[in-house]
């Protein structure tokens, strides 16, 4: 008698084509992050996690679109620093040497914490008489019912 293999259940697994992979590469090197290469391929996250656990192809694609991007990012960089553009060659400067180049905000803030006490206590003093009713001024709830009934 022939036994039969049961049938797998759930979805199959998803498997990156190589041109998958060649997009998540040029999705990497624009700068796209791994979600946004995920949306883009429409699939999962956790999909897109799996296959990249199992194909080392897959994190090779990404850390070489991202190479890939910053290398044509720099050289577009320096070949406006070569031209002469004031604003690349001041952004390279505080980019590459931020002690020397970077702009520094110095903040200076002196603060008296006895006149802040002295005068917060000066209030609550000043406001604790109002705070509490005086018996003169306490209504009568059953009197004021009745007066608006009437």
């Amino acid at each position: 008698m022939e036994q039969k293999t049961p049938k797998k259940r759930g979805r199959k697994a998803l498997i990156l084509t190589q041109d998958q992979i060649n997009q998540v590469e040029y999705l990497a090197g624009l700068n796209m992050g791994v979600m946004d290469i995920c949306r883009s391929l429409g699939i999962s996250w956790s999909a897109f996690d799996k296959n990249r656990k199992k194909k080392q192809e897959i994190n090779d694609a990404l850390e070489r679109g991202k190479a890939k991007g910053l290398t044509r990012a720099t050289s577009k960089l320096m070949e406006k620093i070569e031209d002469g553009e004031f604003q690349a060659i001041q952004f390279y400067l505080k980019s590459a040497d931020r002690e020397r180049w970077a702009e520094k905000a110095e903040i200076s803030h002196t603060l008296n914490l006895s006149e802040i006490i002295s005068s917060a206590n000066a209030r609550i003093i000043e406001h604790k008489g109002d705070a509490l009713p005086s018996a003169r001024e306490e209504i009568d709830i059953k009197q004021l019912n009745k007066a608006t009934k009437s």
